[in-house]
């Protein structure tokens, strides 16, 4: 290694010990409060330019100004899921999912410190909401009305959940009607239909997890992170200033939802038939700051709501809409049974075809062997296997351009003093010996998408959340058995650099300078994207590592192929005549 590569995996080792040492302990701090410090007002959205899509403006709030309202919750449960209604706001303070374990103790909480219920209505983005509603619970489902001074009167019936598995395990249905009471007619260009809200829910989440979606054609993601003043990377001077709020609009939005890491809260709109009806126009999104101490950086959670069209009311009239809302996890067999793209939540990416294949693969192997540590790892051997020829092939090229060595050495001495003439040289040495100094990357590109893909997938899916491996307490998670001055100490990354080194050692030098140091930087590389990561990912790329060792030592002595020109076409054609 020489001393520019000594620098450069220094650097790469301090930014990284850095990084954990003064940045994470704060990003990590666990949120114990119970409400999250209100945001101020919002301004109303402006109309756009002409050509671009209309931004409603609202002709007034659903309700005037109106006395303080106390504070009442109706509790509700269905087999699997307790939601708590309140009175501020008609709709859904805290859905309670009582088949998942918080990462502190009890139940993991959605909506926990949003401002706003879900299923609350105003008619002004991000105002209007803390209004009073008489809650009632009658069977199955629970009714919020209230009359606002306009005469508007508004009945929301939440009709919760009776089936006790699959998709309609978590959802509500939520029908509402808007009649007038008053001797005038009624107006309301626009009205906001409110999600709730989303937060971390694991000490370590990654703030990105954090997200507001929405789905019209395709899906959109806006995390915690869109709201932040742009940056120079590492010079941290200001490009942009920060975003108080987040809207856009389309002509046909399915639905919106706030997610984190493994959980989500989503509204749909419905039509008569109870079918989906792609009647939202615009969405909004504000994030908030989490209630912490007072150090950067702060944490933030994200609310947001759709806007659907507004309607006009004759004394007495009444208008009906109808909305499905699903909170629960992010589970990609339960979100695709919604059937209308609710799916696309889970953001698996550029390579989502080769996720949703492992996720699928994996949840039968676990089904067979009853672990899902077991099926990651019989998962890796039936990847690794199916890979063997090509590793093969792969080494027998690097045992090929280690034999040519002294003929390279020769060509770089001969045409030193001209880099265009050796270049070509080489590449003609490299033909005629059938030989390529990139073949010992190709079996490491093929694997990039696997990588990935299980990358993407093991970040979303919730399928291990929970599940356990010798010392490993949650797959789900980074495995943190202890902490180095404030530094944590995740075994299965680190067995994953151990073993990349091993194989590194093992594998046949081709004696190209250039590769051999990019090879030198992948442990490291690895380990950036591995260390705060579930811990199902280390596992599996330092088995697959391991697989890798093995088959190095089953290939060694092999013996070295004999250099042998391979006959070309014009040597064959000269050689016929």
């Amino acid at each position: 290694m020489d001393r520019t590569s000594i620098i450069a995996v220094a650097v790469a080792v301090a930014v990284l010990f850095g990084w954990e040492f003064w940045y994470a302990p704060k990003m990590y701090k666990q949120q114990a409060a119970q409400h999250a410090v209100s945001p101020g007002p919002v301004e109303s959205p402006q109309q756009p330019p002409p050509g671009q899509t209309p931004s409603f403006q609202p002709a007034k709030p659903l309700a005037a100004t109106e006395p303080s309202v106390r504070e009442t919750i109706v509790k509700a449960s269905s087999a699997s899921v307790e939601y708590e209604f309140t009175n501020i706001g008609g709709g859904i303070e805290h859905v309670v999912l009582l088949q998942h374990e918080a990462e502190q103790g009890g139940h993991v909480t959605l909506n926990e410190f949003g401002s706003v219920p879900i299923g609350a209505i105003s008619t002004q983005a991000g105002e209007g909401t803390n209004v009073g509603y008489t809650v009632t619970k009658s069977g199955g489902a629970v009714v919020c009305e209230r009359t606002a001074p306009d005469g508007l009167r508004i009945v929301k019936k939440f009709t919760l959940p009776t089936e006790t598995s699959g998709a309609k395990e978590f959802i509500v249905n939520l029908d509402v009607t808007f009649q007038n009471t008053a001797p005038e007619p009624y107006h309301a260009p626009v009205y906001y239909v409110y999600v709730g809200s989303a937060a971390k829910i694991h000490q370590r989440d990654l703030p990105t997890y954090t997200a507001f979606d929405w789905y019209a054609g395709k899906a959109m993601e806006t995390s915690v992170m869109w709201f932040d003043a742009g940056r120079i990377p590492l010079l941290g001077i200001q490009t942009s200033a920060a975003k108080d709020r987040y809207e856009a609009a389309a002509k046909e939005i399915t639905w919106v939802g706030v997610k984190s890491q493994y959980f989500t809260t989503m509204l749909t709109p419905l039509d008569d038939k109870g079918e989906p009806s792609s009647q939202g126009q615009t969405v909004w999104a504000r994030r908030f700051p989490l209630p912490d101490e007072p150090k950067e950086p702060k944490l933030y959670g994200i609310e947001g709501a759709l806007a659907m069209p507004g309607f006009e009311l004759k004394p007495g009239e009444t208008h009906e809409e109808h909305f499905q809302i699903y909170s629960g996890p992010k589970d990609y067999r339960i979100l695709k049974q919604l059937g209308d793209a609710q799916s696309e939540i889970m953001k698996f990416g550029m390579f989502k075809i080769v996720s949703i294949f492992l996720l699928k693969m994996m949840n039968t192997l676990k089904g067979v062997l009853g672990s899902f540590a077991a099926a990651i790892i019989v998962m890796t051997f039936i990847i690794r296997g199916a890979m063997w020829p090509l590793q093969n092939k792969a080494n027998q090229s690097m045992k090929r351009m280690q034999a040519l060595q002294p003929k390279m050495t020769e060509l770089r001495e001969k045409y030193k003093d001209d880099p265009t003439k050796m270049n070509q040289e080489l590449m003609k040495l490299y033909r005629d010996y059938g030989a390529s100094p990139f073949a010992g990357c190709l079996p490491m590109f093929v694997q990039i998408p696997v990588f990935f893909g299980f990358y993407a997938m093991l970040g979303t899916a919730i399928e291990l959340r929970g599940s356990h491996f010798l010392w490993v307490k949650d797959l789900s998670q980074p495995d943190t058995v202890a902490h180095i001055a404030g530094f944590p100490v995740n075994i299965l990354p680190l067995c994953m650099a151990a073993t990349m080194l091993v194989q590194m050692q093992l594998t046949p030098k081709s004696g190209d300078a250039m590769q051999q140091r990019i090879f030198m930087f992948v442990p490291l590389i690895f380990i950036s994207f591995c260390y705060n990561f579930a811990s199902a990912l280390a596992l599996y790329w330092t088995v697959q590592n391991l697989f890798s060792i093995v088959q190095l030592y089953i290939t060694k002595n092999q013996p070295v192929p004999a250099l042998k020109k391979i006959e070309s076409p014009n040597d064959k054609k000269r050689g016929k005549r």
